[in-house]
């Protein structure tokens, strides 16, 4: 289309254009009339505290306006002192630490000395070649019941555990020392690793011994011709005519034959004596017992002397202490039985208790 150098006819081409403009234009403000009152009948069905808020809202061409990439850029500070602490944290791991672990134990059962190694493997993997093994123990009181030193198992699964036993045959009357044994293993990675458990200490004379019968005269001679050593136990939460009854107990109980036992009573203190005397299973040699008692007459706390004598001196110390333990030890004054927890608690906070094996009330 020319429209030449006529004023007239560049004069209607501009007219025609912007009528075209204004058309547009129109049609535009038509659609975000109608965007907006749709928006504005959406609202109405909202509820009022959205509607507030979409007020208080700018518009999205202002909120462009404002909100450039460079202003959006400044605005991205760190928050002072969160970085530096988000960088020292850390968090605990929710795994309990999962080892091998080797435990021991042993008691004197009969004639002889039994002990018993755990190996407890608490991982989640299997350990292979486990080999258990005795690293020391007192051999001049105590002698292996068999020619074999060591376990051994081809693996321990997760969880699972494998528990030897070692049986010694005591040499002599009195028996001290400490039993070490050793565990060794092959862990999941083919690494070799080695376990030593803690030392299990021995100390026993009465569970070594017999009755040996002798008459009151007698005792008193062997008494004079032996070493003798002695120790005093107070206890708080006995009476002494308790204490009494626990040494009757006593006596039999760590395999010592009851020579004579008596019991006073005199200006409101009572006084007991009870004697007794045995023999080493293996050299045979005597050792004596004498336990003293004395206290207020029916009433909490007393006095105990225990006094040892014997042929062989190094039998001496071992015994007193083995008495003073059975003499300390939680148990029923009439049937020699252990209490419980609850009767032990009860009786330091001055109650009555009643044994659960004699029914006998105990603490009055």
């Amino acid at each position: 289309m020319q429209f030449g150098t006529d004023p007239v006819s560049a004069i209607g081409f501009m007219m025609f254009l912007f009528a075209i403009f204004c058309a547009c234009l129109g049609e535009s403000v038509k659609k975000e009339t109608k965007k907006r009152s749709e928006v504005h009948e959406g609202m109405e069905r909202m509820p009022s505290y959205i509607q507030k808020q979409y007020e208080r809202t700018s518009s999205m061409k202002d909120q462009r306006r404002f909100y450039t990439t460079d202003e959006m850029r400044v605005q991205k500070r760190p928050i002072p002192g969160v970085a530096r602490s988000l960088s020292r944290t850390t968090y605990p791991s929710s795994r309990k630490t999962m080892t091998v672990k080797a435990l021991r134990g042993g008691e004197f059962i009969g004639n002889r000395m039994r002990f018993k190694v755990k190996v407890l493997n608490d991982t989640q993997f299997t350990i292979t070649d486990v080999r258990v093994f005795l690293i020391s123990y007192p051999s001049a009181a105590l002698r292996l019941a068999s020619d074999d030193d060591d376990e051994f198992f081809p693996k321990i699964e997760p969880a699972g555990f494998r528990s030897p036993t070692f049986d010694f045959l005591p040499t002599q009357d009195c028996v001290r020392g400490e039993i070490i044994a050793g565990v060794s293993f092959m862990d999941m990675r083919g690494n070799a690793q080695t376990l030593t458990t803690k030392p299990f200490t021995i100390r026993s004379v009465c569970d070594l011994l017999i009755p040996d019968q002798i008459g009151p005269e007698e005792f008193a001679i062997k008494l004079k011709e032996h070493e003798c050593g002695e120790i005093v136990v107070k206890v708080q939460e006995w009476t002494a005519e308790e204490m009494y009854e626990k040494s009757l107990h006593l006596i039999e109980d760590a395999n010592f034959y009851e020579v004579e036992s008596s019991s006073d009573e005199q200006d409101g203190i009572f006084h007991a004596s009870i004697s007794g005397l045995a023999k080493g299973k293996y050299t045979g040699k005597s050792i004596g017992v004498k336990i003293l008692v004395s206290g207020p007459a029916n009433q909490k706390g007393a006095s105990c002397t225990i006094q040892v004598t014997g042929e062989d001196q190094a039998m001496i110390l071992p015994a007193i202490d083995d008495l003073r333990e059975r003499l300390s030890a939680w148990l029923c004054p009439l049937c020699g039985s252990p209490l419980t927890l609850q009767n032990v608690e009860d009786l330091k906070d001055g109650k009555a208790v009643v044994c659960p094996f004699c029914n006998v009330s105990i603490g009055r």
